[in-house]
């Protein structure tokens, strides 16, 4: 899907020339697929986004432990087998490089506010939220029992852990759920590199948005 970029009015001609093009509907500039984004950085706001998902974008359910009342609780993550990160190049510039192979994202402290809706909507116990580990606030799952918070170092750094699957029984316990848009998804988070990124899809089970929304009601 395209990218939305901001151009104010007076580049508007200059990101023309590039090959963006303005949505009418929207009311915005995008960047279509075909399009190397490092020619639009000067419109992508870095500061904010240091991962571009391409669309659609999936989350990732599954269920764990409660640290403290040590009930199950439902817990999610963002995933994505296509999406491009933020980095340095070998002259040490900023640019943005493509990967491709699931990754899980954790401790995400910026979602574009089209997708915190959806999400919010299935999840409303996945929030901004403080965590003493990190000493820091970020996008993070609480229990649905005690409103604990989950944090994201057991969920994606732990062998084993919901986000970190290691045999096919684990794999199997997960659902992504997938969530269209109509352009691609900005966010600010790190993202996982497993070595069995490619065999997980094959054994979790997948729903999209719309069915899931539906299952819950």
């Amino acid at each position: 899907m395209p990218l939305k970029i901001n151009v104010p009015y007076s580049d508007k001609d200059v990101a023309k020339s590039k090959g963006a093009f303005w949505d009418v509907e929207q009311k915005t500039w995008f960047v279509p697929d075909h399009k190397d984004i490092n020619d639009f950085q000067q419109w992508i706001d870095k500061s904010k986004a240091s991962v571009i998902i391409k669309s659609p974008v999936s989350i990732a359910l599954n269920s764990s432990d409660c640290y403290k009342c040590a009930n199950k609780t439902a817990v999610i993550s963002l995933a994505s087998n296509n999406f491009y990160y933020l980095s340095t190049d070998d002259n040490e510039d900023e640019k943005w490089f493509r990967a491709d192979g699931l990754s899980f994202f954790s401790m995400p402290i910026f979602i574009e506010n089209e997708l915190a809706g959806k999400i919010n909507r299935l999840f409303p116990n996945y929030k901004i939220a403080y965590s003493k580990t990190a000493e820091s606030s970020y996008w993070a799952n609480l229990c649905e029992n005690c409103g604990a918070l989950q944090g994201d170092f057991f969920l994606h750094s732990e062998p084993g852990g919901a986000f970190f699957p290691l045999e096919i029984e684990e794999y199997e316990q997960l659902t992504f759920i997938t969530v269209p848009s109509k352009f691609d998804v900005e966010i600010d988070a790190d993202y996982s590199w497993l070595s069995n990124a490619d065999d997980i899809p094959d054994y979790a089970k997948s729903i999209t948005y719309e069915e899931f929304l539906e299952q819950k009601k």
